[in-house]
């Protein structure tokens, strides 16, 4: 049996919030990650990133590594999305969860590289 998690005070989520911010904003930084064509979300756990070009999934995956998965839609579209995780070097600052989604045609060919990194 897993017990429920504690939901987080208000000031505790937006203190959780800001430091995945923080986190994010440091790694496309220092990694110089594509920012053209992204819009995110930082939450208390994770950051949710969307992109209108899988050359920005292909450049995060190159860099930070990762995972992918697929969702077909029924109306003739794919989600694919990485999940990775922030750069840190230090313990102080733990990596925070990060999924980069892009939603492309079901048809459209996709970068053998991206393919590849689809869990299994």
């Amino acid at each position: 049996m897993t017990l429920p998690k504690a939901a987080l005070s208000f000031a505790d989520a937006q203190t959780a919030r800001r430091r995945n911010e923080v986190a994010y904003e440091t790694t496309v930084t220092v990694q110089e990650l594509p920012t053209q064509h992204v819009a995110w979300e930082a939450l208390p756990d994770r950051v949710l990133v969307t992109s209108t070009e899988m050359s920005v999934l292909a450049d995060r995956l190159f860099v930070m590594g990762g995972s992918v998965t697929t969702t077909v839609l029924p109306w003739g579209q794919t989600v694919w999305t990485l999940h990775t995780r922030t750069w840190s070097d230090s313990p102080e600052f733990p990596p925070v969860p990060v999924h980069v989604s892009v939603t492309v045609s079901s048809d459209e060919p996709v970068m053998e590289e991206v393919r590849l990194a689809v869990r299994r």
